[in-house]
């Protein structure tokens, strides 16, 4: 399968991933994945994603959480971005 970004190659790997829904950020962990291995464009199956929204709706216990996530800003950074 060719990535629709670059034309380079998709393949299988197994990947850790986050997504936000609403406010929150949820991770999945073991998720098989279609990863480019030219711009690292990244691609699931309709019953992988399906099976991720299922879980961020339903009341199911997390395997584990994480703390401590550090948050940074660029905002006040633009003068030396620029």
């Amino acid at each position: 399968m060719k990535c629709p970004l670059c034309n380079g190659k998709f393949r299988k790997q197994i990947i850790t991933h986050e997504e936000w829904w609403e406010d929150s950020l949820y991770v999945f962990k073991d998720v098989p994945a279609l990863v480019c291995d030219n711009c690292g464009d990244i691609s699931f199956t309709d019953e992988v994603s399906e099976a991720m929204d299922r879980l961020i709706q339903s009341k199911e216990e997390p395997t584990e959480y994480l703390t401590n996530v550090p948050v940074f800003s660029l905002k006040r950074r633009k003068k030396t971005l620029a």
